[in-house]
């Protein structure tokens, strides 16, 4: 049997939370986002690239520059095994929205540990100094900064890290002036808006992309070279930054010492076999495998994280690193996805949060309960939510309540995991499940071991 047939069967019980319904429904309803009243930081950090994306959604990444993304994507992967090792890691890919400062920009953090912000960088230099914080990295530099600003739960210090070739560089980086960054925000939100308004970029500071490759560039589009470079005087008395040697030596200790752990997370589980391709490096098919950059006209996943963030049932980095002290399963999860239980404020429920395009909220997908199990089996947690938002239905909202059987699951998730390694031992994708149906059909694997499988049975 599947995992996804034997995760329903070891639902005990399933009900409507109508109390979580109404706290997320009546404040989605207050929120009005029009585009392009919402910007993300990546946007703020290069606002000639923003202005671009949107003119010319059809210009596609080169190759070249999509390869490059890969790699950095595949070391961030890796690195969340490192940080997973310190203590008071509290996740990676933290949603983040400056709602809460009255600013409609939103961003992802690398990773955090408590409060802390961590933006991780992978570098291509024989060395890197303080002072290349303000040239060479000011892009960065500013990431870090304009995430700590956004940052609901904020702490004044934060921490930018590079590895280059086996080595760390860690940058502490204490804000004594949030204000001035947060004019800065502000300032350069007006100056995209006015730009995209005016179709005109002469405002703009140039991008960071102008001499690392860049897609609008490469189709004579940019007009960065008519730029001035960016400026960061308005940085230096906002910030006071030093290098921590202490936080490099435990990562590069956590580093040689650890384990080769192969990085599964909680979805590798319901789509063993393209995982498996993954790791196998099997060829792709380009056109199914580059990612889409289009900026999205209503982002509600953004807004329903902020809403819970900021009401009775937002977690902060305290008590999600508390949280990162169990692991029951070895898998790399959205930890993140944690809710006060609305029952007892002194524990935690996991949720996943799903934007579903149907008009009708009688049935859900069978893998929002596989995605949900999984999460809960690492924390060994036999309860969890399922949120779900309709756009379709004016953003209608229903809760799900699950309870599992919660040993059941950890065993089965266990099995699927030596299933996977087994597989990859042996080359032999087919004692695999087959990912979910309506998956394989843009599987970006040349070879998919399950159109192969349903060919043959056909």
């Amino acid at each position: 049997m599947s995992l996804l047939k034997d995760i329903k069967s070891s639902i005990n019980s399933e009900s409507i939370n109508d109390y979580i319904a109404k706290i997320l429904t009546d404040n989605i309803n207050k929120k009005s986002f029009d585009i392009p009243d919402y910007l993300y930081v990546t946007d703020i950090i290069n606002p000639v690239y923003s202005y671009y994306s949107r003119k010319y959604p059809e210009i596609e990444t080169p190759e070249k520059i999509f390869d490059r993304m890969k790699n950095g994507e595949e070391t961030h992967f890796i690195a969340r095994q490192w940080f997973e090792k310190i203590d008071g890691f509290s996740g990676s890919e933290i949603v983040l929205n400056g709602s809460n400062i009255d600013i409609n920009v939103i961003g992802r953090s690398d990773f955090m540990i408590y409060d802390s912000i961590i933006e991780f960088k992978t570098k291509n230099t024989d060395n890197i100094s303080i002072d290349n914080l303000f040239d060479i990295y000011l892009s960065d530099l500013e990431q870090l900064l304009f995430y700590s600003i956004i940052n609901m739960n904020f702490d004044k210090n934060n921490y930018l890290i590079f590895y280059v070739d086996e080595r760390f560089y860690v940058y502490k980086i204490n804000i004594v002036d949030p204000d001035t960054i947060k004019s800065e925000i502000s300032y350069r939100m007006s100056l995209i808006k006015r730009s995209l308004v005016n179709n005109d970029t002469a405002l703009l500071p140039r991008c960071s992309y102008y001499l690392y490759g860049c897609k609008f560039k490469e189709n004579n589009i940019c007009s960065c070279n008519k730029l001035s470079a960016k400026n960061a005087s308005w940085i230096k008395n906002s910030i006071k930054i030093e290098e921590d040697k202490e936080f490099e030596n435990k990562l590069y200790s956590i580093y040689k010492n650890g384990e080769n752990n192969i990085d599964l997370r909680f979805y590798d589980l319901i789509y063993p076999r393209k995982y498996y391709h993954k790791m196998m490096r099997d060829e792709v098919i380009i056109e199914n495998s580059k990612p889409s950059f289009d900026y999205e006209k209503n982002n509600i996943k953004f807004f329903i994280l902020d809403i819970i963030n900021s009401s009775i049932l937002g977690v902060n980095g305290y008590e999600r690193a508390e949280k990162n002290m169990e692991n029951k399963i070895e898998l790399y999860g959205d930890d993140k996805y944690i809710i006060k239980n609305i029952y007892d404020e002194n524990s935690i429920t996991p949720f996943i949060l799903k934007i579903n395009n149907s008009k009708f909220t009688g049935k859900i997908p069978e893998t929002y309960y596989s995605e949900l199990a999984v999460t809960c089996a690492r924390r060994n947690i036999g309860n969890g939510i399922i949120i779900v938002v309709y756009p379709r239905l004016d953003n209608k909202i229903v809760v799900h309540d699950i309870n599992f059987d919660i040993n059941k699951i950890i065993n089965l998730c266990n099995q699927k995991i030596n299933d996977i390694n087994y597989a990859l031992k042996n080359k032999n994708p087919e004692i695999l499940d087959l990912c979910p149906e309506f998956t394989i059909n843009s599987c970006p694997y040349k070879n998919c071991s399950c159109k192969m499988e349903i060919i043959k049975r056909s």
